[in-house]
């Protein structure tokens, strides 16, 4: 099976650090895949916090610039580079990972190349869009509670920023399990997390929320928070925990610098934790064999064009997404190849 490419293409490219300006839509060579590694022709790619950090310098890219955001991506092969055997033209494939638009160039793209030793096949019944939604979402939330969280069926689950996408996905993986799930929240998204498995949603606004959790539990205490905002919250996550409880740091959104009372933490045999891996390729599976039979719902904001990333990054800085944006490039059928 033979796929015409064309030898230039569309992409998102910054060539300095700096807000959403930097992000420029413009044509660029179509990348080759070298060894062991495929070109996929990119059908929908993910925003994340992550590509923001790099894209401001917070997060160091480490390769030369002008570079191409987007760790998630979902696409068909299109060209196979040497020793690639195992994998075959027009084959629907997912990936995230580290090093991809960090290392190398990302999903920000009308083409990509992946190492195919990152390639996972997106099961029938599931689209290009919602594979891409999968992503660093599914496998933070997945990493956080059961590799360093270690997650059981008994635990009381208590979710910080649970609409974010980390925070949803969580919700949806700890419910799943069977976890008592605790979701904290602004009041406007709690029914959308009731309806992913949530038992109780919480108002962020509350001032009194321990003792909210205290009488619902009855005085049993959460087991195990997910914290993905850090400073403002982490002492109160330590109040939350009962004795031996564990708490699993996913996120800094409110800061990196948390001031707690050590004394507590002791008094409760609690830990905390920090939680950055990289998900074993069976579990990536299991999450994509539960999107595909509806077990697992994407939770998608807006799905836009590629050429408006930077309108995604504006959106997501103004706290204005619930869910993920999906980029999805307008591909180049009508140009000449």
């Amino acid at each position: 099976m033979r796929v015409e490419i064309p030898k230039k293409s569309f992409a998102v490219v910054m060539h300095e650090r700096g807000g959403p300006e930097v992000l420029r839509y413009e044509e660029v060579l179509t990348p080759d895949p070298a060894e062991n590694e495929v070109l996929i022709r990119v059908h929908a790619a993910t925003v994340n916090h992550t590509d923001l950090f790099h894209r401001t310098g917070q997060f160091f890219i480490q390769k030369d610039l002008p570079h191409v955001l987007g760790m998630d991506v979902a696409g068909e092969i299109v060209r196979l580079g040497d020793n690639v055997t195992e994998w075959s033209v027009g084959d629907r494939v997912v990936a995230t990972f580290e090093a991809l638009g960090r290392e190398r160039n990302g999903a920000y793209s009308e083409y990509t190349t992946l190492p195919v030793a990152e390639l996972h096949r997106i099961p029938d019944g599931l689209n290009y869009t919602n594979a891409a939604s999968i992503g660093l979402a599914f496998t933070t939330a997945w990493i956080a509670l059961f590799y360093a969280g270690e997650l059981k069926e008994e635990d009381r689950v208590l979710i910080h920023a649970a609409s974010s996408g980390v925070g949803t996905a969580a919700v949806q993986i700890a419910s799943w399990a069977g976890a008592q799930c605790f979701a904290i929240t602004s009041p406007v998204k709690a029914e959308s997390l009731r309806k992913l498995g949530a038992d109780f949603v919480l108002d962020r606004t509350e001032t009194d929320l321990v003792e909210i959790v205290d009488k619902v539990t009855e005085g049993q205490k959460i087991s195990l928070v997910l914290d993905l905002v850090g400073k403002p919250t982490l002492q109160e996550s330590i109040q939350f925990i009962g004795r031996n409880g564990r708490i699993v740091c996913v996120g800094a959104l409110g800061g990196e610098v948390a001031e707690i009372n050590v004394m507590d933490l002791i008094m409760k045999n609690a830990t905390v934790r920090g939680s950055f891996d990289t998900i074993r390729k069976e579990d990536f599976e299991t999450i994509l064999r539960l999107f595909a039979d509806g077990t697992f719902k994407p939770v998608i904001d807006s799905v836009l064009p590629l050429r408006e990333a930077r309108r995604a990054h504006e959106r997501i800085e103004a706290k204005m997404v619930s869910g993920k944006i999906v980029l999805v490039p307008e591909l180049s059928s009508s140009r000449k190849h």
